[in-house]
């Protein structure tokens, strides 16, 4: 691991909040890396509306995607959720306000998609929240990991990195997004027994298993869903759009990587933004 973590990680960086904004739920949804994927998460909306949750929470890249103003729209109807900041939900705020110079074709498009109350949305992103279930106990909620939203953490990731980037977490379970892959893994690092990701509502990384992945947490424990939805549907709305990355996005939920190219890729790099 590079020293000077805080340095390399820059804007990514957890920043030294005074306290971790908390809640209470009897029952939760996960859901993270929608990257705007309405078709995904209205299939899941649905699942959840024939078995309601007391909050759902996102955990970060929610709107960098094909349909960020849908995606606002949608999760806006909600009674009770909560945003995790992701670190492309943080490039949308950083191309917003002009200190991120645009780097490929498809970040002026990004930013332009997103209206000023999409931005607001975003603004109010929390870095990391812990939320209570009982039963299951606390879990603290991040994108890449309690120290930087851009640290890609999988069950390959060794333990001596594990530890350093939960040093001090005052939680049961740490729930992160960001690699698009569902998993769960026992841990023993000071309170932390467990580590699971939800996976991704919108770009899930499980070659020959399509449907957006996420999780529900209940005093019954945790239990990873697969909701299947109308990929094609997706697809064609994809080729009719103007993004960018159309074709990349269709390339990747037509052929995505296995959770074995995955963890390889990730752990040889640490970051990704």
């Amino acid at each position: 691991m590079p020293d000077r973590f805080d340095e390399i990680a820059g804007t990514a960086a957890a920043a030294k909040e005074p306290r971790i904004p908390r809640a209470v739920a009897g029952s939760v949804a996960l859901l993270s890396d929608v990257h705007a994927n309405i078709h995904a998460l209205r299939a899941v909306f649905d699942e959840l509306d024939r078995a309601p949750v007391d909050l759902v929470v996102f955990g970060g890249d929610t709107t960098w995607g094909t349909f960020p103003a849908e995606t606002v729209d949608l999760i806006n109807s909600l009674p009770r959720r909560l945003l995790v900041r992701g670190n492309a939900d943080r490039a949308v705020l950083e191309l917003a306000d002009e200190v991120r110079p645009p780097a490929t074709p498809r970040e002026p498009w990004m930013r332009d998609r997103h209206r000023a109350g999409d931005v607001d949305f975003l603004r109010d992103a929390l870095f990391q929240v812990d939320v209570e279930v009982p039963g299951v106990g606390t879990l603290r909620i991040c994108h890449g990991s309690p120290r930087a939203d851009i640290e890609i953490m999988t069950p390959g990731t060794p333990m001596d990195r594990v530890a350093a980037a939960v040093a001090g977490v005052d939680a049961d379970v740490l729930v992160t997004g960001h690699t698009h892959l569902q998993f769960d893994r026992a841990l023993a690092v000071g309170r932390v027994r467990r580590h699971i990701n939800p996976g991704s509502v919108g770009l899930p990384y499980h070659a020959g298993e399509p449907g957006a992945r996420w999780a529900r947490v209940t005093a019954d424990g945790v239990e990873f869903r697969r909701t299947p939805y109308d990929v094609e549907a997706h697809l064609a709305a994809l080729k009719r759009s103007d993004d960018p990355a159309r074709d990349r996005i269709a390339e990747l939920l037509r052929e995505p990587p296995t959770p074995d190219e995955l963890i390889v890729y990730a752990e040889e790099r640490v970051f990704s933004d």
